[in-house]
């Protein structure tokens, strides 16, 4: 089920400067990173997503060209600028 309402709520990160990948996950850095959240929730992510975390210790899943960040047992659509 997929709950749609386009108000998005912006959050910024701080973070450092490196870029460090492996196998499943990666973690991925820059100066300031931006997760705009918006109301669009799925409760399971589609086959192939990548487990990125930024050094802030934010976590999103990269699916092809979406993201999407674990929230309240579910996952929320985010965009990263």
């Amino acid at each position: 089920m997929t709950d749609r309402n386009i108000r998005p709520r912006l959050a910024a990160i701080l973070c450092g400067s490196t870029l460090a990948l492996s196998a499943s996950t990666a973690t991925v850095s820059a100066k300031t990173v931006v997760v705009q959240r918006t109301h669009i929730y799925v409760y399971t992510l589609p086959k192939g997503c990548v487990k990125t975390t930024y050094s802030g210790g934010v976590v999103v899943w990269k699916c092809g060209s979406l993201y999407y960040q674990p929230y309240e047992g579910r996952y929320v659509r985010v965009y990263i600028n």
